[in-house]
């Protein structure tokens, strides 16, 4: 026998964003999984499903250490929530009707290599009379969980995902190098590890850290590896170099992102380390919404 719910008569409190958090735990069937993909905490998210609970006058969830599983109303609420949730998004399409364009959420890095930029630029203007894109600066770290919470539709990242949920395709790979204050190593067009004896090992961004294994190495040739020291942005690793005898990794063709002068910093290639920073394109696996979209974006991976 299905169950039905029936509500207090006075359900105020449920709001869309209840539904929405709703929806996330059913999906994940597990509250850290699900409180990630909205980009909150765990505590928040059960507060607010005993909210629901409560106005709903029922648990929607048979909850314990191991295992969270929908309830014979949760079940009964998913389709419903569902339906409500489709009908509240599609609102802004409906009432926009009359543009005929394809909206396109896409995320980009915080550093995106020059002759990339440009081509991607010219990629979407070449859109202009078919999609309206939405352009979202953000770090490649949350871009996956933006593009299966359905917040974004495409993602140009520093990061692959192996979950199945979404495809990844491989753009490019750059090399990296060594950014060094100028004074260091003067009339240098390149480097090898033994010059770097000595030096600190300024940690950057998860996607071109060096991983467990390269830090070994460079412990191994006396290069001091600092666990606690990490910069998020180029303007943190400038600070570092200038007050520290340090070197950072950055990709080489990005000098320009960087705004470095000449004068006082410098990018050299590392002879004898084959390290590299991946760009990838990320799509949610069953949405073909994009295919002309992805197919030209495709194209424009190759740097000049």
């Amino acid at each position: 026998m299905s169950t039905v719910i029936t509500p207090p008569s006075t359900l105020r409190s449920v709001e869309m964003h209840h539904l929405r958090y709703f929806l996330a735990v059913a999906r994940e069937l597990n509250f850290t999984r699900a409180a990630r993909s909205l980009n909150m905490s765990v505590p928040p998210l059960s507060q607010r499903i005993r909210a629901l609970e409560r106005e709903l006058g029922e648990p929607l969830f048979d909850r314990s250490t191991h295992h969270t599983r929908l309830s014979s109303a949760g079940e009964a609420l998913l389709p419903l929530a569902e339906s409500v949730v489709v009908q509240f998004d599609a609102i802004p399409a409906q009432i926009s009707a009359r543009d005929r364009r394809t909206d396109v959420r896409l995320a980009i890095p915080d550093l995106l290599n020059p002759a990339h930029r440009r081509r991607l630029g010219e990629s979407i203007r070449a859109f202009e009379d078919s999609h309206r894109f939405t352009l979202r600066q953000m770090p490649s770290l949350d871009m996956e969980s933006a593009l299966l919470s359905n917040s974004l539709d495409l993602a140009i990242s520093h990061l692959g995902t192996s979950d199945n949920r979404l495809a990844t395709i491989v753009l490019y790979r750059e090399p990296l190098g060594v950014v060094v204050d100028a004074t260091r190593f003067p009339g240098r067009t390149a480097l090898t590890l033994a010059d770097l004896r000595g030096f600190s090992y300024i940690q950057g961004p998860r996607h071109w850290d060096l991983g467990a294994r390269r830090a070994e190495q460079f412990a191994e040739l006396g290069i001091l590896v600092d666990q606690g020291t990490q910069y998020s942005d180029p303007s943190g690793l400038l600070v570092f170099l200038r007050s520290t005898k340090g070197f950072g990794l950055v990709p080489l063709e990005s000098a320009a992102a960087f705004g470095l002068h000449s004068g006082e910093f410098a990018i050299l290639p590392i002879q004898d380390l084959d390290a590299r920073i991946t760009t990838y394109l990320i799509r949610r696996a069953t949405d073909d919404r994009f295919d002309e979209v992805v197919g030209v974006l495709r194209q424009a991976r190759e740097p000049e």
